[in-house]
C-alpha cells in the first residue's frame, strides 16, 4: 500500500482537477509537485526542472509552432474555399457527393496544415451550410466534417505525430509516412458509407439539380483550385520522403507555400499576418504549457516507482497482446474523455512504450495505432473537442444533439481500423519501411 500511496495522490490530483475545470497545464504541474514534496522532498524540484528544460531544448519542438503558423495562413488564405467550390460542381451530381467531397477535402486541408481544427472550422463555416440547403439530412452532413476534420491528428504533417516523435525519439518522417495508409483507409471508408447510406436512402442527401451542373469544361477550369494545396502537401511531404529536407525544414517550406498561396488568392495583409502570427503564439504557447505541465507529471511518475508498477501489472496479466492492448486502449478511451491528444501522448507514452518494445513492437507502429485511437477521442460525446468546435461555427439550426448523432457510425469505423492495425501491423509499416 505504501508504494501505491503516491499513485493515489498523483493521480487523483490529476482527476479532481480534471473534475473542478482547473487549467491542464497547472493541474498537471501541481499535483506532481505537491505529491514530490509531501513523497520525496525539495531536492526533488531540481530533477523536475532538469527534465522540463530537457523537453524544452528538443530540437523537434521547433517544427511544432511552424505547422501552426502554416495552418492559420492557410486557414486565412481561402485556398479550401476554392478547392470546395471545385469539389461541389464535380461530385455534386452524385446522392451524397458533397458529403463526400467535404471528407477529402478534410484529407486535403489534413495534409496542409497538421492540425484537426482547421478542417471542422473551415468546412462547418463553407461547406455545411451549403449541404443544409441542398436538402441533406443533418446526421449525413454534419458527420463527415467532424471525422474527416479528425483526421489531421494522423494524416501527415501532424502536430501530435511530432509530440509523440520527441516523447518516443523516434522518427517523424517514419511517422508521417505510417500514418499515410491508415488515414487513407479512413476516408475510403467514410466515403463508402456515405456513397451506400445515399444510394438506400437517397433522401437523405439528393444530388445536384440539373439546373446547377457544370460541363466538363467548365470543371477543368475550375480544377486550377487543386493547384495550391497540392503544391503545399508535395512540398512538405515530398522534401521529407526524399529525403531533402528535415520535417523542421520541411514545415518552413509549407509556411512558405501558405504565404506565397494566401498572395496568390490576394488574402496577403499585415493584417493577415499579424491575426495568423498572434493565433500561432496563442495556441502554440497553450500547447506547450501542458506539456510543461506533463513534463512535470511524468517526472515524478517515474521517481515514484509508477511506470515499474504499472509495468508488473501488466505483465501480470500474462504475455497475451490482446489483454495488454485491451488495457492500453481502454486507459486511452477513458483519459480521452477529459484530456487532448497532447496530454495523453506525453502521460502514457513513457509509461506504455517500454512495455511495448519489450513485447518486441515497433514504436513507429505504436504512435500511430495511438493517433487512430485518438481520433475517436475527439469525437465522443461528451467532450469531444472537433463537436464543440462545430457547433461554434454551425447554423442556429444544428443542436447539440445532432451533432451527437451524426458521428456514431463513423466512431464506429475509426474502431474498426484501430482493430485492423492491431491485427495486420503491415498496414503502418509497409510504408516506411519501403521509404526508408
Amino acid at each position: 500500500m505504501t508504494e501505491w500511496l503516491p499513485m493515489f495522490v498523483l493521480v487523483g490530483g490529476l482527476f479532481f482537477g480534471l473534475i473542478t475545470g482547473f487549467p491542464m497545464a497547472f493541474t498537471l504541474a501541481g499535483t506532481s509537485i505537491i505529491t514530490a514534496l509531501i513523497f520525496i522532498g525539495p531536492h526533488i524540484l531540481g530533477y523536475v526542472a532538469s527534465n522540463t528544460f530537457g523537453m524544452m531544448s528538443n530540437m523537434v519542438l521547433i517544427a511544432m509552432p511552424i505547422f501552426i503558423f502554416m495552418a492559420c495562413v492557410l486557414e486565412k488564405s481561402e485556398v479550401t474555399r476554392d478547392l470546395f467550390d471545385f469539389i461541389h460542381k464535380l461530385l455534386g451530381p452524385l446522392r451524397g457527393g458533397l458529403s463526400m467531397g467535404t471528407v477529402l477535402i478534410c484529407a486535403v486541408i489534413a495534409a496542409m496544415s497538421g492540425v484537426s481544427t482547421t478542417a471542422v472550422v473551415t468546412m462547418g463555416i463553407i461547406a455545411l451550410p451549403i449541404m443544409l440547403k441542398q436538402g441533406y439530412n443533418k446526421s449525413i452532413a454534419i458527420g463527415p466534417i467532424l471525422a474527416g476534420g479528425a483526421l489531421g491528428l494522423l494524416i501527415p504533417p501532424s502536430i501530435s505525430l511530432i509530440v509523440y516523435g520527441m516523447v518516443a525519439r523516434v522518427s517523424i518522417g517514419k511517422l508521417f509516412a505510417g500514418g499515410i495508409v491508415p488515414g487513407l483507409i479512413l476516408v475510403f471508408l467514410f466515403m463508402c458509407y456515405i456513397g451506400i447510406r445515399s444510394y438506400f436512402q437517397p433522401h437523405l442527401a439528393p444530388a445536384l439539380p440539373q439546373e446547377k451542373r457544370v460541363s466538363w469544361k467548365e470543371l477543368i477550369i475550375l480544377s486550377k483550385s487543386l493547384i495550391l494545396p497540392m503544391g503545399i502537401i508535395l512540398a512538405v511531404l515530398g522534401t521529407i520522403f526524399a529525403g531533402i529536407a528535415s520535417p523542421t525544414e520541411a514545415a518552413a517550406v509549407g509556411a512558405v507555400g501558405a504565404l506565397i498561396s494566401a498572395a496568390i488568392n490576394r488574402r496577403m495583409s499585415w493584417d493577415m499576418l499579424k491575426d495568423s502570427a498572434i493565433r500561432s503564439m496563442a495556441i502554440n504557447g497553450m500547447i506547450m504549457w501542458i506539456l510543461f505541465g506533463a513534463s512535470c507529471f511524468t517526472s515524478i511518475f517515474f521517481r515514484t516507482g509508477g511506470q515499474q508498477l504499472v509495468k508488473e501489472t501488466m505483465l501480470g496479466m500474462g504475455s497475451n497482446p490482446v489483454i495488454i492492448f485491451g488495457f492500453i486502449l481502454i486507459t486511452l478511451i477513458v483519459l480521452g474523455f477529459f484530456l487532448d491528444e497532447i496530454t495523453q501522448i506525453m502521460i502514457t507514452v513513457p509509461v506504455f512504450l517500454p512495455i511495448i518494445v519489450q513485447l518486441g513492437y515497433d514504436p513507429i507502429w505504436f504512435g500511430v495505432l495511438i493517433m487512430t485511437q485518438v481520433q475517436m477521442d475527439y469525437l465522443t460525446p461528451p467532450f469531444g473537442f472537433t463537436l464543440f468546435y462545430m457547433k461554434g461555427v454551425a447554423p442556429p439550426e444544428v443542436s447539440m444533439g445532432d451533432i451527437y448523432r451524426s458521428i456514431l457510425p463513423f466512431i464506429l469505423m475509426q474502431l474498426a481500423v484501430v482493430i485492423f492495425i492491431l491485427l495486420y501491423p503491415g498496414v503502418v509499416m509497409w510504408l516506411p519501411d519501403l521509404l526508408f
